[in-house]
């Protein structure tokens, strides 16, 4: 599949150290309205620089455009690869005002194109096995889940040194006044549909607690960096949602079921183990495969005659390992390009992709209403509806006795 990136900032480093995992994927040009930017890019990834945005969309060989550029410009130019019939995978969000995310939809579906939209990291292994769990009833029914994506206080880092590996700043000014909303939240809401199914109402509140973040932008100019929000899912699930910039580091996901808990500890790692115990007061044990330990996983300890002393809790770890070496960003196990390969085999195969933009429109809903609340915390419906989300063909896995720590 030949591609062409449009945009070459930071985040375009995280599709560049991947795309060694895919080599399906011929990138045949990149294009930055910045020379340095779209220059440093091309000497870092071996990708031959384009004289123009328009020389991408005239070139009959480029059969996808990676939009990659600054939110606001994400309708121009996912408008003008569809018109020119171009697929298009765009960075999240897939636009900021509803009007313009529904004229792409429309747009794509006119011209026949397919259209996907970031993020990709549910796609990712561990996510799929969690999802795979959830799927194989090792929970039992699905009750409450807790999703967190705090990133640390980022005003407090050296976040001026940060470059990636193309040599591009950190954006700090585009990160603090989009606000963790937008930022981040997609990450977790995108796997939670995938698994549950649409949301039906959100209720939730926004706020900014550091207002001194950067110098030069006015505290009425950021974006929030703290949101919770609580989601319900029209399958009857309940989903507690923590964004933030400030609280310390902690990207988690917790599933509880009536018959058992499943975890993952980093959702932005596609290595990390999926932990499992059983619930207090249940005793069948899970008839999934994947939770198969060989050799068998010991008793529960006893406890000692020793009050006050916790007795550790065991449970099943389930490691999705590579299927061979990868390459990662130097920051995250995550590969961006897995979503560029996955659009690409939806193109071939002829079939709707996985991060189809009618999810990514859901997804959009409901982070639109945990922005709003900003300005008016409370409760929001969601309306909007899509197809259900095919899983990824099984990976190996591998599961082991362990303790609990979480």
């Amino acid at each position: 599949m030949n591609i062409a990136f449009v945009g070459c900032g930071f985040v375009a480093s995280y599709y560049g150290d991947t795309l060694p995992n895919h080599p399906e994927l011929r990138p045949l040009a990149a294009f930055d309205i910045s020379p340095t930017r779209a220059a440093g890019f091309s000497k870092r990834y071996n990708i031959p620089v384009a004289a123009s945005y328009q020389a991408i969309l005239d070139n009959p060989d480029i059969d996808l455009v990676v939009n990659l550029t600054p939110p606001a410009s994400h309708v121009e130019v996912s408008r003008a690869a569809l018109v020119a019939g171009k697929h298009v995978y765009s960075e999240k969000p897939l636009a900021l005002e509803p009007a313009g995310a529904k004229e792409l939809i429309a747009l794509a579906a006119k011209q026949n194109r397919l259209l996907a939209v970031a993020p990709c990291n549910f796609l990712g292994g561990s996510m799929q096995t969690l999802a795979r769990l959830v799927r194989e009833d090792v929970v039992g029914t699905p009750r409450l889940v807790y999703a967190e994506i705090d990133d640390g206080p980022i005003h407090q880092l050296p976040y001026r040194t940060w470059v990636s590996s193309a040599g591009v700043p950190w954006p700090a000014e585009t990160e603090f006044t989009v606000g963790c909303v937008w930022e981040h939240a997609s990450y977790e809401v995108g796997f939670l549909t995938s698994v549950f199914g649409p949301a039906a109402s959100v209720t939730s509140s926004s706020h900014t607690l550091v207002t001194e973040k950067m110098e030069g932008i006015a505290p009425q100019d950021l974006g929030p960096d703290f949101c919770v929000g609580l989601i319900r899912f029209r399958s009857g699930v309940v989903a507690r949602l923590t964004i933030g910039t400030v609280a310390r580091r902690n990207r988690s996901i917790t599933i509880t079921g009536d018959k058992g808990i499943l975890h993952l500890p980093e959702i932005w790692d596609y290595e990390a183990a999926v932990q499992f115990t059983r619930s207090r007061g249940t005793t069948a044990n899970p008839a999934s495969p994947l939770l198969r330990v060989t050799p068998p996983a010991t008793a529960e300890p006893v406890a000692a005659d020793k009050p006050g002393v916790p007795v550790p809790e065991r449970g099943i770890q389930v490691d999705t390992p590579a299927g061979g070496p990868r390459q990662y960003p130097k920051a995250y196990r995550m590969d961006m390009s897995l979503g560029l390969a996955e659009l690409a085999a939806a193109i071939r195969e002829k079939r709707r992709p996985r991060m189809a933009a009618d999810h990514a429109f859901h997804v959009y809903e409901i982070l639109q209403a945990l922005d709003d609340s900003v300005a008016a915390p409370g409760d929001r419906k969601i309306t909007s509806d899509f197809a259900p989300i095919d899983p990824m063909q099984p990976l190996q896995t591998v599961a082991s006795d362990c303790t609990i720590s979480w």
